[in-house]
């Protein structure tokens, strides 16, 4: 066995009903929380919740509202100097991937106090974070199962002058407290199910087989795809009703996040290259790796077969008298036959990607995702992240 580390310095609460613990850890974290969610948690009734639960805990609540897919760099700098203003001591981010990884950069920036998010993300002048100060507490609520942002030391931004999503990475970005209640996801509809979904089967599958994936991140990853390959078609179909199948998809979600967070197996290419996509499209994330999955396969399996087999079983494909090669080689077979079944089989067409994207996207990945890339267990070079993209099309 290799070498390796992780950390969990997160609190974690999991399963239904456990938000009512704000009522007795909030105050711990400060007197006044900055609150950062998007509209649709006002409409849900979920905002008003947590408003009350951080009174109860003796907690001044000041809310932002207006959370965006994909958080834009200027937007982030807004809630920074809000939350500076108001005198905030921690954060909540009370939705998907966007509202958490708002929390969390508004959290780090104000600490730091020094300058726009876009000094500190890849090719900024802070982008080192050299002598980087303690940021605020954050307290991660996740609604949606996908992205695992609750369990990850990492926030994503849409840089908007670039068309970029840097991300920004530090071990002081983990949560203080992540809270995963089911509850939260009973009622989101399909689409948002769908493809917050597949970016829980692509966290855990990229750490698989990544450069950095070791007996922790193996076991927890293979967990991981197990629960999404059993719940989420069943979330997808019937989740207002299905409690079993949002409570095994919120499970899997937080195993994902911890794997590729805070076990630092990381993603591989085809997060790195669905990145730029998303910084093109605006396109939700988790569909963003869907064109790129089958080729980045085909160019890989033969990296490590016995993992690549291992993955063509989860799927559930192969017999059992075929070899190990020969599990293997089916595995984009068997990766084309999951996104069809989840609804995702889709090209990079289809998410409003042209060819002339594909020059500035390719310049994107090696400017903003190259540690990502790396992490893949063959090389590419630009030609290939060209070419790789090409297939998708």
């Amino acid at each position: 066995m290799n070498q390796f580390n992780f950390t969990m310095p997160t609190k974690f609460y999991v399963g239904f009903g456990q938000v009512n613990v704000l009522r007795e850890i909030a105050g711990e974290y400060g007197k006044k929380a900055l609150l950062c969610a998007d509209s649709t948690m006002g409409e849900l009734g979920f905002l008003e919740k947590v408003k009350n639960l951080l009174k109860e805990a003796g907690v001044e609540v000041e809310v932002i509202d207006d959370v965006q897919p994909n958080p834009k760099d200027v937007d982030i700098d807004r809630q920074v100097a809000y939350f500076l203003e108001k005198g905030c001591d921690f954060t909540v981010g009370l939705g998907g991937g966007s509202s958490m990884d708002t929390a969390k950069a508004v959290a780090f920036l104000a600490a730091q106090n020094d300058g726009s998010v876009r000094d500190y993300v890849a090719g900024g002048v802070k982008s080192a974070l050299e002598e980087v100060k303690q940021p605020y507490p954050v307290i991660c609520i996740t609604t949606t199962a996908g992205t695992g942002s609750e369990a990850t030391k990492w926030f994503v931004v849409t840089d908007t002058v670039n068309h970029d999503k840097p991300g920004v990475g530090h071990d002081l970005l983990m949560p203080s407290v992540s809270i995963v209640d089911p509850e939260f996801m009973m009622s989101l509809p399909a689409n948002v199910t769908r493809s917050c979904g597949i970016d829980v089967l692509f966290h855990a599958m990229e750490a698989y087989v990544a450069k950095c994936a070791n007996a922790f991140t193996d076991m927890a990853a293979l967990e991981a795809l197990r629960l999404v390959m059993k719940y989420l078609g069943r979330a997808i179909e019937n989740g207002k009703e299905d409690r079993e199948a949002r409570e095994g998809m919120a499970w899997a979600n937080t195993l994902g996040g911890i794997v590729i967070g805070e076990g630092n197996s990381g993603t591989v290419a085809i997060h790195a290259l669905g990145h730029s996509i998303g910084g093109q499209t605006n396109a939700p994330h988790g569909l963003t790796m869907c064109p790129l999955a089958v080729p980045y396969i085909e160019r890989t399996w033969r990296a490590d077969v016995e993992k690549y087999a291992n993955l063509t079983r989860v799927f559930g494909y192969g017999e059992d008298t075929m070899s190990t090669e020969e599990l293997a080689a089916l595995c984009p077979e068997a990766m084309r036959g999951v996104l069809k079944k989840f609804g995702c089989d889709l090209t990079m067409k289809d998410l409003g990607v042209t060819e002339e994207m594909i020059g500035p996207m390719t310049d994107s990945v090696f400017h903003t995702m190259g540690g990502v890339l790396n992490n893949s267990l063959v090389e590419f070079t630009r030609e290939d992240v060209i070419a790789l993209y090409k297939d998708a099309m």
